[in-house]
């Protein structure tokens, strides 16, 4: 009997590994992501894209599309959560529903963790329940512990808009937290969009922005992220939830070295990861000094995923600067060169200020106990 109990906590133990951390699920990481040409020759015109900044104008946009979808809806989130906007999202795709459009909704099985406190006070995620989504007629509900881990959050309405990035469906995100997305208001590229993330088919060459992702093909997103910061010749800005990948890390002390001007702003109080981004501040800062790298946290929760390289390059989506963000979860990122008087260019750039206006600037490292150190590595590797 105990050599049974071992086996099955044995197993546990191994089924819980590959679930969460994914050692075989993702493809490669390629040698190269973005073209060199995307570097020497910036865009004319990103007018299809509009950048989203914080849950109420996310959450109008999203909430307006679904209401006049007529054809198709599709929706991906790693959490969705019953509270006011996910009862209020639920419902307008109920109504959608009755009007024959026929509504897909894929939610991350492992994202259910955060959802697990609500679970226990009787709110389950809509995705899960008779009242929410499931079994309703014209949805089709996708929850597997058998799929791949997805953080990557979009919806794609009538094939012809996309709003996607980093919130999840969740009142934090609607209301409380600092975050951004991005609209693709194109139908062309809204099939682009669905050909690559939903496909895996290749993003077209002659695209005026790049989508990069993580799936079963590739793992693209941290070498298009290092290929950014390794093309800073003047200003970065990182502004990120979480931060904690060595060779990210690696790539931001290089820019650093040789003479490029870094800002990163970090929360000041980020739901989770705090002691990993602690010593990730301590690393920078044991390594250069001095004006040419500053440390921002900002004042309340952020839940951003922004990279702005020389007043030109940005990069918005839905990956954590985490070694599990990187290489074991699906994620979906966007690339775009503009010109700095560029509108989606400028309005970025413009809200990165403003951020680490607000923000408290780090003066020295943190002092971090045993436990501590302990809470930066657990927190590094299991998020």
């Amino acid at each position: 009997m105990i050599y049974l109990i071992l086996g099955l906590l044995l197993a546990l133990v191994l089924a819980a590994f590959f679930f969460i951390f994914n050692p075989l699920g993702l493809g490669p990481e390629p040698s190269a992501v973005l073209p060199e040409n995307f570097f020497t020759t910036p865009t004319q015109d990103l007018s299809m894209l509009d950048l989203l900044i914080d849950g109420k104008a996310a959450f109008s946009l999203m909430i307006s599309d679904i209401d006049a979808a007529e054809s198709s809806i599709y929706i991906q989130t790693f959490i969705w959560k019953d509270d006011d906007i996910g009862r209020q999202t639920v419902d307008r795709l109920k109504a959608a529903a009755q009007r024959d459009v026929a509504v897909t909704v894929h939610k991350d099985m492992l994202g259910t963790f955060f959802e697990l406190s609500d679970m226990l006070a009787g709110r389950p995620s809509p995705v899960f329940t008779r009242k929410g989504l499931k079994g309703y007629r014209n949805i089709d509900v996708r929850v597997s512990w058998l799929a791949d881990t997805d953080h990557s959050k979009y919806v794609i309405t009538d094939q012809r808009r996309v709003v996607f990035g980093g919130m999840n469906i969740a009142d934090e995100y609607h209301t409380q937290w600092h975050d951004y997305m991005v609209a693709i208001r194109s139908a062309p590229w809204t099939r682009a969009f669905m050909d690559r993330v939903l496909k895996g088919r290749p993003w077209p060459s002659n695209a005026p922005f790049v989508i990069a992702v993580n799936d079963r093909i590739a793992t693209e997103i941290r070498t298009a992220l290092i290929e950014v910061i390794d093309h800073s010749k003047e200003h970065l800005i990182i502004e990120h939830a979480y931060f904690s990948d060595d060779k990210i890390i690696a790539a931001v002390l290089r820019a650093i070295a040789r003479g490029v001007r870094v800002d990163i702003i970090l929360p000041k109080r980020p739901d989770t990861h705090l002691y990993a981004n602690m010593a990730t501040i301590n690393r920078l800062l044991a390594s250069h000094t001095g004006e040419s790298l500053r440390v921002f946290l900002y004042p309340k929760m952020m839940h951003a995923k922004v990279v702005l390289s020389d007043e030109a390059i940005a990069a918005v989506g839905s990956v954590n600067l985490t070694p599990r963000s990187m290489i074991t979860k699906r994620e979906v990122t966007m690339f775009a060169h503009a010109g700095p008087d560029n509108p989606f260019i400028r309005k970025l750039r413009l809200q990165l200020d403003s951020d680490m206006a607000m923000a408290e600037q780090v003066t020295g490292p943190f002092k971090l106990g045993t436990w501590q150190r302990l809470g930066a590595i657990v927190g590094k590797y299991v998020w």
